[in-house]
């Protein structure tokens, strides 16, 4: 190692140097002069911030700003009643969550807030119900933060809080607002959705304090993982608490409390609040208190938001929908579907058609890098964007400055129906929403929302405004098959959808036209749907449901509404089918009564007879008759059989058939054994034969001719020596052998003979002539 040099500035630069390792330990120390620039300009650069917290406090100083906040929870119980906080400084909190606040932005506590920060900051139970976009997320961030920082939580305390959220995309939203409000404290906070390295989560997951995942994420480590350990936690929170608590999660989420302590305490979080005692007594909730500031309002959606429907046919959609993007070019819009094949198949299509607005998509089915990539690109947009998905969007995202919220396909009920709008008109901003009811759903469908305190008013579409695409769609479909596939995937996965629906008022599946569904998404002919049959009306048009397909949806209905959906296509509805088989002339029946051990129903006829229904099999052997041999005499007369067994009439009898064929098998097969078994006999024979020492070269003959020595006879053959009389080959010439035969020779050769002999005394030049000789 050189000696430093004794430069003031680069000793300086080495101090502040942050030593991460021996590589930078020399290149700081092992300075020369042939890189004096390069450090230059690395002394010129930024140097990188510090990852210590702003808000240093003394251990002192700490002790008595927890005893001071203890305090403070109980006494200013009464005032938090009263409507004086206004700002986040009203609340008993510290000074690192009050600097993390200030830095984000917020200032001032919307009115969830304000009731549900200090209940639960005194350690109560809650159960929250607010408006979307009322900001339920700091409502039990904040407690989290100070519940933690109160009771003197490090990092080797291991999980302290567990905050389970229904979708990934809301799990990583209430991440980056943790770690931005938290970001003085010294808590360790860990993301554990779906899609990410299962190994790395593993190997980091007991360092954590603040957990933040989905449920059966969650559940994968608390089965495989042994240092996932819940025996010190002190709060659980689950954010859209109705959707984690419903039939989708009901399992995982079960299995998941079983593994956590008795003693804690727990925060439900939703829109949509469940009111189910049975549902709130899985979460051993104790002595809950229900915080609801807008349940006793005239409408349960924000004020701001703008709330209309259209009523069009099945067949008009995918006009409606386009003809919407072009008149609204700079506008954010989210579009929303009921499947993920449908937001496939519209991203694609739409994306050849060139639509004016940017197209993203968002579906279960995507991975998760990807989603996460399109919820940020969404994020950052203003202006002239789509985003085209599935309900996986619906629950908790905040999509800033939305405009309009497009409901293609009609929600399952009305609390889907309030996520879906809650997207837009956010924190008091405005924007609409757009319901798109067919003519059989809009008076059900209306009902509901009036009975569940939501305004709607109905608006009429401008058939000025509406541009068809269908000529266009249907030559992108013929020229690409892939996209072609993806439109029946995706009629398929509507029709199953609106089959899987609970309430048969909204959802009728009997009154869609398939045809011209199919025809509207570009279809020529209408896919097959396996769970339905057509109905016998001679058009065709009407779908016809199984009688058991109820009770099959029912038992699906949890696969179905959870949030990945199947990427493969698979008809899991499938109806057994009712083969009655065919009817047989009476007089077949009669002739052949000793075989109808097979019969299932007996069929009445109008005349009074029975008949008889027959299996397939049966049929086929019923009408295969036996060929005939007949003999014919010298006088070209037939002769008649002499076997009196065979009649004229018998019939083909398959079983005695099969049993010959199986005896002729059981023949084949030993003759082949026996074979295969003189062969390897013969092979080794032969092998002695070499070991011993005979000729090779005739055991390898006589192996080669082996197999066919036994079956064809070459003896006929005439032998060829005398044909074509004995020679002599030129190896036999080369090799020098006498010439005593000279005589016996063909001309021919003696001539070449006699050439080669000449040849061998000529020069090069002789050579050539004689060459040019020959070939004139």
């Amino acid at each position: 190692m050189g000696k430093v040099p004794e430069n003031k500035k680069y000793v300086n630069y080495a101090r502040k140097i942050k030593f991460k390792g021996n590589s930078v330990h020399r290149r700081a120390v092992e300075g020369s002069t042939e890189n004096q620039s390069s450090r230059k300009d690395e002394e010129s650069r930024p140097q990188p911030k510090q990852k210590r917290s702003k808000v240093q406090l003394s251990v002192s100083e700490e002790e008595q700003e927890i005893q001071t906040l203890r305090q403070r929870y109980c006494d200013e119980a009464a005032r938090a009643t009263t409507g004086t906080i206004e700002t986040f400084s009203d609340f008993p909190l510290s000074k690192k969550t009050m600097v993390g606040l200030s830095e984000a932005e917020y200032t001032k506590p919307t009115v969830i807030q304000r009731e549900c920060i200090l209940p639960a900051l005194c350690g109560k139970d809650i159960v929250g119900a607010a408006k979307t976009g009322s900001g339920k997320t700091l409502a039990f961030l904040i407690p989290v933060l100070e519940r933690l920082y109160v009771e003197k939580w490090t990092r080797m305390d291991g999980l302290g809080a567990l905050i389970i959220t229904p979708t990934r995309e809301l799990a990583t939203q209430i991440y980056k607002t943790a770690v931005q409000v938290g970001r003085h404290h010294d808590f360790t906070v860990g993301l554990l959705i779906g899609g990410q390295n299962l190994k790395i989560e593993r190997n980091r997951l007991h360092n954590l304090n603040i957990i933040i995942g989905t449920p059966g994420r969650l559940l994968q480590h608390m089965d495989e993982n042994p240092l996932f350990d819940t025996t010190n936690m002190k709060m659980l929170v689950l954010d859209e608490a109705d959707r984690c608590l419903d039939m989708g999660f009901s399992v995982t989420m079960n299995s998941i409390i079983e593994n956590l302590p008795d003693v804690r305490q727990t925060l439900l979080f939703s829109a949509t609040q469940t009111t189910s005692v049975r549902e709130l007594a899985r979460v051993n909730l104790v002595k809950p208190v229900r915080i609801a500031p807008h349940e006793h309002e005239q409408n349960v959606t924000p004020a701001k938001l703008q709330q209309s429907y259209v009523v069009v046919d099945l067949s008009a959609k995918l006009t409606m929908l386009w003809s919407f993007l072009h008149t609204h070019p700079k506008q954010k819009i989210i579009v929303f579907f009921s499947t993920c094949k449908q937001v496939k198949y519209f991203y694609q299509l739409f994306r050849k058609l060139r639509p004016a607005s940017l197209l993203l998509p968002l579906h279960g089915g995507m991975n998760q890098e990807k989603r996460n990539k399109i919820y940020a690109e969404f994020c950052k947009k203003h202006t002239n964007v789509c985003l085209l998905a599935t309900d996986v969007a619906s629950r908790g995202l905040d999509f800033p400055k939305v405009n309009w919220v497009v409901q293609m396909d009609c929600p399952e009920d009305v609390v889907q129906y309030i996520h879906r709008a809650g997207r837009t008109a956010r924190l008091n901003t405005a924007g609409e929403n757009l319901l798109v009811l067919l003519p059989h759903e809009e008076q059900a469908m209306l009902q509901l929302l009036e009975n569940g305190k939501i305004p709607i008013k109905q608006i009429k579409v401008n058939e000025r405004q509406l541009f068809s695409p269908l000529a266009k769609i249907q030559s992108l479909l013929a020229q690409f098959p892939d996209l072609k596939e993806c439109a029946k995937r995706a009629f398929v996965a509507y029709i199953k959808s609106v089959a899987l629906m609970k309430n048969r008022e909204v959802f009728q599946l009997d009154s869609i036209n398939l045809d011209e569904y199919a025809r509207s998404l570009g279809l020529n002919t209408t896919p097959r749907v396996r769970f339905i049959s057509r109905a016998s009306d001679g058009k065709g048009s009407r779908p016809k449901v199984s009688s058991n397909l109820e009770t099959t949806a029912t038992r699906i209905l949890d696969r179905a509404s959870s949030d990945e959906e199947d990427p493969e296509e698979e008809d899991f509805l499938q109806v057994k089918r009712v083969d009655n088989g065919a009817e047989l002339p009476a007089t077949v029946e009669q002739g052949h009564a000793m075989e109808n051990n097979h019969v299932s129903t007996d069929a009445q006829l109008p005349n009074g007879t029975s008949k008889k229904r027959i299996s397939k099999q049966k049929m086929i052997k019923k009408s295969l008759q036996i060929s005939k041999r007949t003999a014919f005499d010298d006088d070209g007369m037939p002769v008649a059989s002499t076997d009196d067994n065979k009649k004229e009439d018998d019939f083909y009898d398959l079983t005695e058939a099969r049993l010959r064929l199986q005896q002729q098998d059981v023949e084949d097969k030993k003759r082949y054994k026996a074979l295969k078994k003189a062969k390897r006999i013969a092979i080794k024979e032969k092998e002695r034969a070499v070991k011993a020492g005979g000729d090779v070269g005739t055991a390898l003959a006589d192996d080669f001719g082996s197999e066919s020595d036994g079956s064809v006879n070459l003896d006929w053959l005439p032998d060829p020596d005398k044909v074509y009389g004995t020679k002599r080959t030129k190896a036999d010439v080369s090799e020098g052998e006498p010439h005593s035969n000279d005589e016996e020779m063909p001309r021919s050769v003696k001539r070449k003979r006699k050439l080669l002999e000449n040849a061998r005394d000529l020069t090069l030049t002789d050579t050539e002539q004689l060459v040019m000789n020959l070939l004139s």
